[in-house]
């Protein structure tokens, strides 16, 4: 189970009707809402309906091992690799209201080749996957959650607040820039885990080092498959981990979009909010 999944809270709401609520009376409520009339409450609940229940608010970044050892023994490793991507995208309602994607390459070097704001529809996006470059070098993981970190998830490159960091690693070896078994790799997927990026990490093949991918993966988010024809079976796995089946949680990026109604509904001079307290 994904660390976001065992996340769990109770909430207390009140929300009174034409009547100003005594706060000092409902000390354990987190929001106390007030409306003129049931039908502002009606309209408000409608409009938080429409805006909060997407298929999954998620910023999903792939941290793609691009190195030679992908292509040594099958030449088309490589492809199998970014259909694997694409499957899993598939998996999602793509756009800048339910699921972004962006996409870290890895080799020598690593480079982000989209952040979250370049595709919002599924069919450019998954053109834009199945043509990633192969680089055929080494297998530099570190600077590619340095990158994850620094780059993609960074404040103004379109990561949402509230909304959930999922960052998904695939591999076939052992990192090794600047040397193999370097400590930078470790500290670098910490301080991602710090920032709330979930890290699943994918090793494929025997020629991983499973208990190192362990540690740079979050809690119980680490996936071992032989090969990479492999891949398919663990597509629902994922999006299952990812986004459970159901309504989502409630989380901050909820509270912001019902705070945001709120708003709205306030300007309505036909339905005013009387009285809102204990913000988010």
């Amino acid at each position: 189970m994904s660390n976001f999944q065992k996340r769990k809270e109770m909430t207390l709401w009140l929300i009174n009707v034409t009547k100003k609520a005594n706060e000092n009376n409902y000390s354990n409520t987190k929001y106390i809402l007030q409306y003129a009339s049931f039908l502002c409450l009606l309209i408000t609940v409608l409009f938080v309906y429409i805006m909060c229940v997407t298929d999954c608010w998620l910023d999903l970044n792939f941290v793609v091992d691009s190195s030679g050892s992908i292509n040594k023994h099958d030449k088309t490793n490589w492809r199998k690799s970014l259909a694997f991507v694409a499957d899993v995208v598939r998996e999602f309602t793509i756009g800048p209201n339910d699921v972004q994607v962006a996409f870290v390459l890895f080799s020598l070097e690593a480079t982000v080749e989209w952040g979250f704001t370049e595709y919002h529809d599924k069919d450019s996006l998954i053109d834009a996957i199945l043509g990633v470059r192969y680089l055929n070098s080494w297998t530099n993981l570190n600077d590619a959650l340095f990158l994850t970190r620094t780059k993609v998830y960074a404040p103004g490159n379109g990561a949402r607040e509230g909304a959930l960091r999922v960052t998904i690693i695939l591999t076939d070896g052992e990192d090794n820039i600047p040397e193999v078994g370097t400590p930078l790799t470790l500290e670098n997927a910490t301080l991602c885990k710090n920032d709330s990026i979930l890290l699943i990490a994918v090793g494929v093949t025997d020629g991983v080092d499973g208990e190192r991918l362990k540690q740079i993966s979050s809690t119980n988010d680490y996936y071992s498959v032989d090969d990479f024809d492999a891949l398919d079976d663990i597509v629902d796995d994922l999006k299952a981990q990812i986004c459970p089946t159901g309504p989502p949680a409630p989380g901050r990026s909820y509270c912001i979009h019902l705070i945001y109604s709120i708003v709205i509904m306030s300007r309505r001079r036909d339905c005013p909010v009387l009285h809102y307290s204990k913000s988010c």
